[in-house]
Protein backbone atom coordinates (compact mmCIF):
# COMPACT_ATOMS: atom_id res chain seq x y z
CA UNK A 1 0.00 0.00 0.00
CA UNK A 2 3.15 2.36 0.80
CA UNK A 3 4.42 1.36 -2.78
CA UNK A 4 0.81 2.74 -4.39
CA UNK A 5 0.38 5.97 -2.24
CA UNK A 6 4.53 6.71 -2.93
CA UNK A 7 3.56 6.01 -6.87
CA UNK A 8 0.78 8.56 -7.02
CA UNK A 9 3.13 10.97 -4.57
CA UNK A 10 5.73 10.63 -8.01
CA UNK A 11 2.99 10.86 -10.24
CA UNK A 12 1.43 14.34 -8.95
CA UNK A 13 5.23 15.71 -7.95
CA UNK A 14 5.76 15.45 -12.04
CA UNK A 15 2.47 16.48 -12.71
CA UNK A 16 3.27 19.89 -10.22
CA UNK A 17 6.38 20.36 -12.04
CA UNK A 18 5.16 19.73 -15.85
CA UNK A 19 2.91 22.14 -15.06
CA UNK A 20 5.04 24.30 -13.37
CA UNK A 21 7.59 24.29 -16.51
CA UNK A 22 4.46 24.77 -18.80
CA UNK A 23 3.50 28.01 -16.94
CA UNK A 24 6.40 29.45 -16.69
CA UNK A 25 7.21 28.83 -20.53
CA UNK A 26 3.94 30.72 -21.10
CA UNK A 27 4.80 33.62 -18.98
CA UNK A 28 7.86 33.74 -20.61
CA UNK A 29 6.39 33.82 -23.53
CA UNK A 30 3.44 36.70 -22.55
CA UNK A 31 6.39 38.72 -21.20
CA UNK A 32 8.05 38.79 -24.71
CA UNK A 33 5.14 39.90 -26.17
CA UNK A 34 4.45 42.46 -23.89
CA UNK A 35 8.28 43.57 -24.39
CA UNK A 36 7.19 43.91 -27.97
CA UNK A 37 4.06 45.72 -27.43
CA UNK A 38 5.67 48.26 -25.18
CA UNK A 39 8.05 48.88 -27.95
CA UNK A 40 5.34 49.42 -30.44
CA UNK A 41 3.99 52.16 -27.90
CA UNK A 42 6.98 53.69 -27.82
CA UNK A 43 7.68 54.28 -30.93
CA UNK A 44 3.84 55.24 -31.32
CA UNK A 45 4.28 58.00 -28.68
CA UNK A 46 7.76 59.09 -30.35
CA UNK A 47 5.32 59.73 -33.94
CA UNK A 48 2.36 61.56 -32.91
CA UNK A 49 3.82 64.91 -31.82
CA UNK A 50 4.90 64.14 -35.56
CA UNK A 51 1.76 63.36 -36.29
CA UNK A 52 0.24 66.48 -34.54
CA UNK A 53 2.06 68.53 -36.38
CA UNK A 54 1.04 66.94 -39.83
CA UNK A 55 -2.26 67.20 -39.20
CA UNK A 56 -1.74 70.87 -38.60
CA UNK A 57 0.16 71.41 -42.06
CA UNK A 58 -2.41 69.53 -43.66
CA UNK A 59 -5.59 71.52 -42.17
CA UNK A 60 -3.90 74.64 -43.09
CA UNK A 61 -3.58 73.60 -46.86
CA UNK A 62 -7.29 72.50 -46.82
CA UNK A 63 -8.03 75.56 -46.10
CA UNK A 64 -5.78 77.12 -48.97
CA UNK A 65 -6.38 74.64 -51.40
CA UNK A 66 -10.73 75.66 -50.43
CA UNK A 67 -9.85 79.39 -51.27
CA UNK A 68 -8.25 78.21 -54.50
CA UNK A 69 -10.92 75.78 -55.78
CA UNK A 70 -13.52 78.52 -54.81
CA UNK A 71 -11.36 81.11 -56.90
CA UNK A 72 -11.05 78.36 -59.79
CA UNK A 73 -14.91 77.79 -59.25
CA UNK A 74 -15.63 81.41 -60.15
CA UNK A 75 -13.30 81.55 -63.09
CA UNK A 76 -14.77 78.85 -64.33
CA UNK A 77 -18.07 80.21 -64.06
CA UNK A 78 -16.89 83.30 -65.66
CA UNK A 79 -15.71 81.90 -68.38
CA UNK A 80 -18.25 79.75 -69.15
CA UNK A 81 -20.52 82.59 -69.40
CA UNK A 82 -18.20 84.38 -71.62
CA UNK A 83 -18.15 81.44 -73.92
CA UNK A 84 -22.08 81.72 -73.90
CA UNK A 85 -21.99 85.37 -74.56
CA UNK A 86 -19.75 84.53 -77.16
CA UNK A 87 -21.96 81.54 -78.76
CA UNK A 88 -24.55 83.58 -78.69
CA UNK A 89 -23.15 87.13 -80.52
CA UNK A 90 -22.06 84.53 -82.82
CA UNK A 91 -25.48 83.10 -83.26
CA UNK A 92 -26.93 86.50 -83.67
CA UNK A 93 -24.07 87.68 -86.66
Amino acid sequence: MLKVVLFLQVVLLVLFLGAGYFIYLEVGAISSALEEAMGVIADIQALLPKLDATADVVSSLQGQFDDAFQTLNDLSMFLGGFFELLQQADTNS
